[in-house]
This record gives C-alpha cells, structure tokens and sequence, in this order.
C-alpha cells in the first residue's frame, strides 16, 4: 500500500531551499540528482512509513519519524545524478492513512530543540 502524502509548508519551503542551493553552488545535475533522491526518499516513506534506516525522534514529539536521504540512495534511478553524500534528512509523521512531511532539514541541525507540530 502507498500512503498518500502531505507536505507541511516547512518541507516544500525546505525542498524549494535544498534545491536552489543545490543548483547555485554545485549546477543544474547535481540539483536534478537531489530532488530525486528527495522523491525516492519520500516514496520509501510512502510505501513503509517504518521502513528499515527510519527512526523514532520521539524527542520531536508523538509519532514523528526521521530518515536520513542517504537511506535511500540505492533507490534512485539511473537517469539521475548520485548524490554521493547528501547531508538532509526527511522528518515526518504517520496521521491515519497519511504520511506528512514536517521538516526536511540540514543533518547538522540541532532539532531536538524545535518541537514539530
């Protein structure tokens, strides 16, 4: 079963940010290999919100799940350009039948000090 998706304002503001810089500092390959590494990581998570690399980030609130991009780097298609070290992660939640997509934020971020809603 697929879940059908919700992306808070935060994440599509995070992907648009993610994306942009992406293709400013590294051009336009680089930035099309990201989004779809972004897409095969959300379809994952779609597809098995519990998948294996997940985890609980119960200190973000209830129910709410991370994964890592680097996840799901096997998932992208060839067409794409591989992301040889993506540093961003997916932070999500399972509502019902709905997976929504909070944050999409930087590794190196301190989040356990930014509750989710």
């Amino acid at each position: 079963m697929t879940f059908p998706l919700e992306l808070a304002p935060e994440a599509e503001s995070d992907i648009d940010d993610i994306l942009e810089w992406s293709a400013s500092q590294f051009g336009g390959a680089i930035r099309n290999g990201y989004e779809a590494l972004l897409d095969a990581a959300i379809r994952s998570i779609q597809e098995d919100p519990d998948r294996p690399g997940s985890r609980e980030r119960s200190e973000l609130g209830r129910g709410i799940r991370s994964l890592h991009l680097t996840s799901s780097r096997t998932a992208v298609g060839d067409g794409a350009r591989k992301i040889a070290r993506p540093r961003h992660f997916i932070v999500y939640r399972q509502d019902g039948e709905v997976i929504q997509v909070l944050r999409v934020p930087h590794d190196a971020m301190d989040l356990p000090t930014q509750r989710m809603r």
